[in-house]
């Protein structure tokens, strides 16, 4: 694995390296993302977050919010999978949305990067709403990853606000035990329905929630209808995918 570009800024450590046809982030030693062109999906946890967007026709998926940016590998694989108008990401390390420009070619105009504290910026938001929202605020602490927020009421009611009615919202958790404990606040919150998607490799658990109900089957229909090639749908597939009990 080569090392492409690294630097040392008040006390983290951030390091871009390839791997054959892979860009891969790295902070303080944490995988923060990867992006390959020639296999958008390939079995990371980042599939977990961009996925999910097929729960509805990728048509209907017109605004996404982003709350975490990393390298912006999730924001190369939506791009692959619905012709969204506009992206709003926000990401709080000025490093990483340098780093997401130059090595992960977030450039594009219809995404919005913005340095910010998304915590505070998404109490403050009153604009329109979303039919994506992706919450990966993920700090770390020696060297481990873990949530920035915890999904406790208060913060399920901030994500619960920008969202359109039929939107999909999809939050990540380090543990299965983590979105667990969650479920019985989304359910409080209106939620009707939600999955838990994960991937062996990964002890990360991924929640996708909605509060009105999508039909058993339309995720499976609306990634076949995508351009994505035999050999993409194929590594789509292979997320495993679990009802939660709301």
């Amino acid at each position: 694995m080569g090392v492409l570009w690294e630097s040392t800024q008040q006390g983290t450590h951030y390091s871009v390296r390839q791997a054959g046809s892979s860009v891969r982030l790295y902070s303080n030693r944490v995988f923060h993302s990867q992006w390959n062109p020639n296999r958008p999906f390939a079995g990371a946890v980042w599939d977990c977050l961009s996925l999910p967007c097929l729960y509805r026709p990728p048509s209907q998926v017109k605004r996404v919010l982003l709350l975490g940016l990393g390298g912006g590998a999730g924001i190369r694989q939506l791009q692959t999978l619905v012709k969204f108008d506009y992206l709003q990401a926000i990401e709080i390390d000025p490093v990483h949305i340098k780093i997401a420009k130059r090595w992960f070619g977030i450039t594009q105009k219809t995404v919005d990067v913005l340095e910010a504290d998304a915590i505070a910026w998404l109490k403050q938001y009153k604009g329109p709403g979303f039919d994506l929202v992706i919450d990966d605020l993920f700090g770390h602490s020696d060297n481990e990853p873990q949530r920035a927020q915890a999904l406790n009421k208060l913060w399920i009611k901030q994500l619960t606000k920008v969202l359109n009615p039929n939107a999909t919202l999809v939050v990540n958790c380090i543990s299965r035990s983590e979105l667990a404990k969650s479920v019985e606040n989304f359910s409080a919150a209106g939620y009707v329905q939600g999955y838990r998607w994960s991937l062996p490799e990964y002890d990360n658990a991924i929640g996708v929630f909605f509060r009105e109900p999508v039909a058993n089957g339309d995720w499976i229909k609306h990634l076949e209808s995508t351009t994505l090639t035999a050999d993409m749908k194929l590594a789509a597939r292979w997320v495993v995918r679990r009802s939660l009990n709301l």
